[in-house]
């Protein structure tokens, strides 16, 4: 009794194997949009490389990013808008404008707190070491932005499939020449997020283009600013 069950059991699973049936794993949804969509215009665009000690960001109003760029040496300044009065930023409370972000000695009275506080957290580091033993991120109001070349960042959501429970998030970098609008450089990146695979947002798991097997561009390990200007 016991041998015919075994030899049943052995012949349906030997059925399933050479019918097809064979298990398979959970497609992800919106791989093959992604896949698409990277092939089709992701991927960097350099247009021409120069030598520069700064530039306008206009994207980020605070200057959020300006500790790395100037902190690690790789600019002098960075030119920014302040427009609106957000807290915990380095112009809180200051009048409304474009500012200057520059290497300054330490000492300087146009140093800033706000950056100072947070080179204090990151002196430990190899990158930053040199530039706080003499340096500060000093801080001044100017009338108008003297840069010649512009960094932007805009994305926005491409995709939002609510049906298959995913999102793909298209992210655009640039750098453009002020006077001539020339594009000198672009960055053009894709994030999706199958959000219906989980329950928890916080569980969300995201792919990007460099995890494409057919994606025919090198991702890029650092921003298309560097790029252009040589940094």
């Amino acid at each position: 009794m016991n041998k015919r069950r075994y030899l049943a059991c052995a012949i349906g699973a030997l059925a399933i194997l050479t019918s097809g049936c064979v298990f398979k794993p959970r497609v992800i949804p919106g791989m093959d949009e992604l896949e698409a969509l990277c092939l089709k215009d992701a991927g960097a665009i350099v247009n021409g490389i120069e030598k520069v000690d700064g530039y306008y960001l206009s994207t980020t109003k605070e200057c959020a990013a300006c500790v790395t760029l100037i902190g690690t040496g790789q600019y002098d300044f960075i030119e920014f808008e302040h427009d609106k009065d957000r807290s915990g930023t380095p112009v809180q409370g200051q009048p409304f404008g474009y500012y200057i972000a520059y290497k300054a000695p330490k000492g300087d009275p146009n140093c800033n707190e706000y950056f100072q506080r947070d080179l204090e957290r990151k002196k430990g580091s190899s990158y930053y070491k040199d530039f706080y033993k003499k340096n500060c991120i000093a801080t001044k109001k100017i009338d108008a932005f003297r840069s010649k070349y512009l960094y932007a960042s805009t994305g926005e959501i491409w995709i939002n499939n609510k049906i298959e429970g995913y999102e793909i998030y298209r992210s655009v970098d640039k750098v453009v020449n002020i006077k001539s609008k020339e594009l000198l450089g672009q960055y053009t990146s894709y994030l999706l997020t199958p959000y219906s695979l989980f329950k928890r947002p916080e569980s969300y798991m995201t792919l990007q283009c460099s995890g494409i097997n057919k994606f025919k561009y090198k991702s890029i390990k650092k921003p298309i600013d560097t790029w252009v200007f040589g940094k």
